[in-house]
């Protein structure tokens, strides 16, 4: 008896349950709205940032001083923050600081897309900016120094300069990034080198833009890198992918993209960056933020400011 009492009530249960939900007029779906446009936070420079990104330069510079030895030489033939060297050439000063460059070539002789090499001869010579010395005492024609900053190790051979100060960098805490921008830019130009020789860079990096103060770039400028459809602006691993059928079996007429229709796509936003220094030929700015990873290669347009 109390078996059938107690499926009864479950029965009775389950039918209002299900009365209840009939009743209910069902909810119309969401509106959901997407964007393109991104709020992202920058990543401020860094006195490293400022000290250590290296640039690109048509201009001469001087190789009269270099570093000669170490304290500790020839044992020792790399130096940092802390130790002491000896500056050849003569004519530097007691008492006054100096910036050590080195003047760079590419080891591995690999270009991270056709014409590499060409485009950044014709921008200039690139240099490394390996840290900052002050002078302690002068014998002869050699100069006792004390490096006080360094951005990566010293060594016999490299170039010893004044020390200048870097223009201070006005950058914005976020920025929007729009991903397809409408916005025309007066300028554009392309990445022909990045630090350390990378071929693909991101947030916090640093590259050499082909466009300086011949162009009227300016520290603190923004860029953003932009890359489009077009195979032949594409590097060459990209450019097979248009050669790959892209039609499916069950389509009567299949589609295809070809070197025209993709010209006419718009170009994408990959990134941001700002400008740190500035020369005659280049500019030598840092990734703010990025979308994907930005190439060696990849052009590049100067913003407007924001509002």
């Amino acid at each position: 008896m109390k078996k059938a009492l107690l499926v009864a009530l479950v029965l009775c249960t389950a039918v209002a349950v299900a009365q209840n939900e009939q009743a209910a007029p069902a909810s119309a779906p969401q509106a959901q709205s997407f964007s393109t446009n991104l709020m992202e936070r920058d990543v401020a420079p860094t006195y490293s940032d400022l000290y250590c990104a290296g640039f690109i330069t048509n201009q001469s510079i001087s190789h009269k001083n270099l570093v000669a030895a170490g304290l500790t030489s020839p044992e020792q033939t790399q130096y940092v923050r802390g130790n002491t060297i000896f500056v050849s050439g003569g004519g530097l000063q007691e008492g006054s600081e100096y910036s050590v460059l080195r003047e760079l070539r590419d080891p591995n002789h690999y270009q991270p897309f056709i014409g590499a090499s060409e485009a950044v001869a014709a921008t200039g010579q690139p240099y490394a900016e390996l840290g900052r010395i002050k002078v302690t005492a002068i014998r002869g024609n050699a100069a006792v120094a004390d490096v006080v900053f360094s951005c990566q190790n010293m060594t016999v051979g490299d170039i010893v300069v004044p020390f200048q100060e870097h223009e201070p960098v006005n950058f914005r805490k976020t920025s929007t990034i729009e991903r397809f921008s409408a916005s025309p830019s007066q300028l554009t130009a392309r990445i022909v080198m990045a630090r350390e020789f990378d071929a693909e860079v991101a947030r916090g990096q640093k590259v050499y833009i082909n466009a300086g103060a011949n162009k009227g770039v300016k520290v603190g400028d923004y860029f953003r890198a932009v890359r489009g459809y077009d195979p032949a602006k594409l590097n060459g691993v990209d450019g097979l992918s248009y050669k790959a059928p892209v039609a499916e079996d069950t389509q009567k007429t299949p589609g295809q993209v070809t070197p025209q229709s993709a010209k006419d796509l718009p170009v994408r936003t990959l990134g941001e960056m700002v400008v740190l220094k500035v020369t005659p030929s280049a500019s030598t700015a840092m990734i703010t933020n990025s979308l994907e990873d930005i190439e060696v290669g990849d052009y590049v347009e100067l913003e407007g400011p924001q509002q």
